[in-house]
């Protein structure tokens, strides 16, 4: 049940609410949303269970999986250390981490997700020191070169503080950003599930109206990658944070809103703080862990925030679309729904060449997929290459895309559909 506070206009809230309970009654969606401006909460509410085998409801306090959104509190981190002169982001890591492989290798390049660091395989059970033990002893490329999503990099960096600090990682958050922004529902996870005080949010995924269990890994100690719990609620916090600069300007100023720029042309979708951005505008941030998600969108020329969670959302576009739509109600009052991401990816009997051509899409130019090395490439307007991962249809975490296929003919799709939080378009293939 929503509860109503303060809202900017009755009409904002009321469409806040239908919009919210028809996606509730369409999907099963369970989780909660808080929108504020400046500050000031425009609309709460909870939807659905937090747990259902202990029927706990879902609420703007129920503490859930941030996932990647904790690595947003590693980066603000790092530059209040800068700011205070602790540290500078062109170190090299082993000065703080003796173990770590890479002599080359700079704070910048971990923070800027250039590091090179190969995926572990499997990280249950391993602390943050033991992931550094487990790193592959080359970089998959010369750090800095060019943009890789990593997580390894995170947990490195929340070492790195730890190591700078002397404090736990968790208690340097709380005692720098968590108690002054009074976001007292955040914690870091136990590594076990069985040291769990009270009931634990699950995760779970709704397939063709059925709930399935989809919850988080047990035996997970790493932290700054993800495993930091948080509310809607304090989500909201922390996006006004960034807004208001009570977070401090070495987080929020201008300089960490520019976005990275590689040797390779490539301009990293991500900023300084780790947000997604687009030009001088909102910015925002999404974490994704199995049956968990959650976005904080922020925008520091309206003052809007909006963050919402969800246990049971399914495939990672809606967390886009949820999104976009209640940005689009919050500001405007009208409501778009949730629209469906009908496109695809590749299927694994299928020939790579189903995919491989050139697009043109409106207003972003001509997108090159080209198949290399087991992985979709992709290029806009002949420049640098990203990786594309697959999900739904493909994911590509450098530009904060979403990206799929439809109308095959003839062995071969006719149409690539491109989908950010900010754009949402599609256009035929242009080459022969």
């Amino acid at each position: 049940m929503a509860v109503a506070c303060a809202p900017e206009t009755p009409t904002t809230e009321a469409r806040l609410q239908a919009f919210m309970d028809a996606v509730h009654d369409s999907t099963g969606f369970s989780g909660a949303v808080v929108v504020t401006r400046w500050g000031v909460p425009v609309f709460e509410g909870g939807w659905g269970l937090a747990n259902r085998d202990e029927g706990e409801p879902f609420t703007p306090d129920t503490p859930t999986d941030g996932a990647s959104l904790a690595k947003t509190f590693v980066a603000a981190g790092l530059r209040h250390l800068q700011a205070e002169g602790h540290l500078d982001l062109d170190d090299p890591v082993q000065r703080f981490v003796p173990a770590f492989p890479h002599r080359g290798t700079t704070l910048r390049h971990l923070l800027e997700h250039s590091a090179g660091l190969a995926e572990l395989d499997d990280a249950t059970g391993l602390t943050n020191e033991e992931e550094v033990a487990a790193l592959d002893t080359v970089p998959l490329f010369e750090p800095g070169s060019r943009f890789a999503y990593c997580n390894e990099c995170f947990d490195v960096l929340a070492l790195v503080t730890e190591r700078v600090t002397g404090s736990p990682w968790e208690s340097f958050l709380r005692e720098r950003f968590l108690e002054p922004l009074g976001m007292d529902g955040v914690f870091l996870r136990p590594a076990r599930f069985a040291d769990w005080s009270g009931v634990r949010t699950r995760g779970y995924r709704l397939v063709d109206g059925v709930v399935m269990d989809a919850d988080a890994a047990d035996d997970e100690p790493f932290y700054g990658s993800s495993n930091l719990y948080l509310s809607a609620r304090d989500m909201a916090r922390w996006g006004t944070a960034m807004i208001d600069g009570s977070v401090g300007a070495a987080v929020a100023g201008d300089e960490v809103r520019a976005r990275p720029r590689f040797p390779t042309g490539e301009t990293s979708a991500l900023d300084g703080g780790n947000w997604f951005r687009v030009g001088e505008g909102p910015a925002y941030f999404d974490g994704h862990l199995a049956g968990f998600h959650g976005v904080i969108y922020h925008d520091h020329t309206s003052g809007l925030v909006v963050a919402w969670t969800s246990n049971t959302l399914g495939a990672r576009p809606q967390e886009l679309q949820l999104t976009r739509a209640l940005v689009r109600v919050a500001e405007t009052g009208r409501g778009e729904g949730v629209p469906r991401f009908d496109a695809r990816g590749l299927a694994a009997d299928e020939d790579p060449a189903a995919i491989e051509g050139v697009y043109r899409l409106p207003g972003i130019g001509a997108v090159g997929v080209e198949w290399a090395d087991g992985f979709a490439r992709v290029s806009i307007d002949d420049g640098p290459a990203h990786d594309a991962y697959p999900a739904t249809g493909f994911y590509l975490p450098d530009l904060g895309v979403e990206m799929g296929f439809t109308e095959k003919d003839d062995g071969r799709y006719r149409r690539l559909h491109w989908l950010t939080l900010f754009d949402s378009v599609a256009g035929l293939r242009i080459d022969p």
